[in-house]
């Protein structure tokens, strides 16, 4: 954890909507997005609005603003450009991916998915069973919602070709090990899809050191635009099966990117990095010219500062023996993320959230498209849960109010 103070009014002034009077506790669900962003959208599509890639200066230019928003997005993850593939949406981009794979699988084969993820990571796969794919699930525990690699070691077998679960899932909100989980997967000869949509606001992964196969993050969780990431291993693209145009079989990640990409949004993505570097020079005094190590240092302020919100919210839900908080009750940043899905007996999740809106508080309820959680936890999917998300950008004040506003309604 940081020791350095953390400005969070300096990073809320750059995030318009933090104007507008409401507590906002939905992040998980899209966060905010900083003027750094919006600004580079403006200048694409005020500068560059043409096809990329013409021999004419506004055409090049227009590329070049793309490629530099690859070139930082691929920095900061820690792999390189020509192994990300930015499309319209996770979901979509999974879709994609199954069909890309399928091909290189054999009646009997094994994919094992989990009832811990997002739908998005989950639906495409289950699919695979109609290709004669044997799809395996590995299962949470029903009380706290933890998968247990002990489970998946019971499912791993020589037959198993993928295993797909998130880093963090949008529910249960706990953290799960990549690197070790992986390496169980690698170990059988399985590749892995993780899904990292519920992290990247909260922790920016190594991409390289994790050794996964195949990553997906989507941008408007990410302080971006609507536009998701899948990052995938170099040979593993070469191997997939064409998804595009058929004469882009031999044209690298964008076999994997049927139609192409949102061009203004995709050059906005530079003004993430902008946003962050913006953090790093406003705390450190010493520049740092590695764009991997500035991000790195941010987010450890980032993860202080979301410990110090977890803290007072963790202690006040845990208190209650009327609520139910999903995942671990803990405010450690190495263990969970800021997103708690709560239910409280006798109370729907939709009428709380309606009276937290009441008092101007921003938050969520329902499945959130992690339908199979929620089932399995024990939990009517049709009504949910209440979940309340943070990142770095809320204030104590915020969670505080928070806290009064749930005291008062419940």
């Amino acid at each position: 954890m940081s020791d350095t103070n953390f400005d969070v009014e300096f990073c809320r002034s750059q995030f318009p909507p933090l104007k507008n009077g409401w507590r906002y506790f939905e992040n998980a669900g899209g966060s905010y997005v900083p003027e750094p962003v919006m600004n580079e959208m403006w200048r694409y599509m005020c500068e560059s609005q043409c096809q990329p890639d013409w021999p004419n200066a506004p055409s090049r230019a227009a590329l070049e603003q793309i490629e530099r928003s690859r070139r930082l997005v691929s920095t900061m993850l820690n792999v390189s450009p020509d192994e990300i593939i930015i499309g319209p949406s996770t979901t979509m981009n999974v879709y994609v991916l199954s069909h890309a794979l399928r091909p290189l699988f054999s009646p009997g084969d094994e994919v094992i998915v989990t009832n811990q993820d997002h739908e998005a990571n989950g639906g495409a796969w289950r699919r695979l069973k109609e290709s004669g794919i044997v799809v395996q699930e590995w299962r949470i525990d029903p009380e706290t919602g933890d998968l247990k690699t002990d489970d998946l070691a019971a499912l791993l077998g020589e037959k198993t070709r993928l295993v797909c679960f998130p880093h963090v899932s949008n529910i249960v909100g706990s953290y799960n090990d990549v690197a070790v989980i992986t390496k169980m997967a690698h170990d059988a000869g399985a590749m892995v899809c993780v899904d990292g949509v519920a992290t990247v606001a909260h922790l920016m992964p190594d991409l390289a050191a994790l050794d996964v196969d195949f990553y997906l993050l989507s941008f408007y969780k990410l302080y971006g635009p609507h536009q998701a990431l899948l990052y995938a291993k170099r040979r593993h693209i070469e191997a997939a099966a064409n998804q595009n145009h058929f004469f882009h079989q031999n044209s690298g990640a964008a076999k994997l990117n049927p139609g192409g990409m949102n061009y203004e949004a995709c050059a906005s993505l530079a003004g993430i990095v902008t946003y962050l570097d913006s953090i790093h020079a406003a705390h450190f005094a010493t520049p740092e010219q590695d764009l991997r190590k500035r991000t790195q240092a941010v987010y450890e302020l980032f993860r202080a500062q979301e410990s110090r919100l977890m803290a007072p919210l963790v202690d006040y839900l845990g208190a209650r023996n009327d609520v139910r908080l999903i995942g671990r009750c803990t405010a450690d940043d190495e263990r969970r993320a800021p997103t708690f899905s709560v239910t409280v007996r006798g109370r729907e999740p939709e009428e709380i959230a309606l009276a937290l809106a009441d008092q101007r508080i921003a938050a969520g309820h329902g499945h959130f498209y992690g339908y199979r959680c929620v089932e399995a936890l024990g939990i009517d999917p049709d009504k949910g849960v209440l979940r309340l998300s943070m990142v770095h950008y809320n204030t104590l004040e915020e969670v505080e109010h928070l806290i009064g506003a749930l005291e008062k309604v419940l």
